[in-house]
C-alpha cells in the first residue's frame, strides 16, 4: 500500500509539473482577479452543470440557450482562455484516470 501511495504522489507532482495544470492555474487567477467575470463564469458553469445533471433526454435546446444568453461572456480573451484551459486539464487527469484504471474491472 505504501508503495502505491508513493505512486499515486508522483502521479501528482508529475499532473501539476505539466504545461497543461501551469496554464490552468495562470488563467484561473488571471480570471479570478477579474471578480465579476469570475463570478458570471461560476454562474455560466453552475447553469451548465445544471442542464447537463437535469435535462431528460437531450439538452441540446438548453445548452443553446445557455450559450446565446453568455456568448458575449463566453467571446472574452479571458473567460476563453480559462475554459480552454480548463478543458485540457481536465482531458490530462480523465486521460490518466482511465490510463491508471486499464485493465481493471469492478464486479
Amino acid at each position: 500500500m505504501d508503495e502505491l501511495k508513493g505512486a499515486l504522489r508522483n502521479v501528482n507532482r508529475l499532473l501539476k509539473e505539466s504545461q497543461e495544470y501551469k496554464s490552468y492555474i495562470f488563467a484561473r487567477n488571471s480570471l479570478k482577479s477579474k471578480e465579476d467575470l469570475y463570478r458570471k463564469v461560476m454562474e455560466f458553469k453552475r447553469h451548465y452543470t445544471d442542464i447537463e445533471k437535469y435535462t431528460e433526454g437531450n439538452p441540446y435546446e438548453e445548452l443553446y440557450r445557455l450559450y446565446q444568453e453568455y456568448d458575449e461572456l463566453l467571446h472574452n480573451s479571458t473567460v476563453s482562455e480559462f475554459l480552454k484551459a480548463e478543458s485540457a486539464f481536465s482531458k490530462l487527469v480523465k486521460n490518466s484516470c482511465d490510463e491508471m484504471l486499464s485493465g481493471i474491472t469492478f464486479e
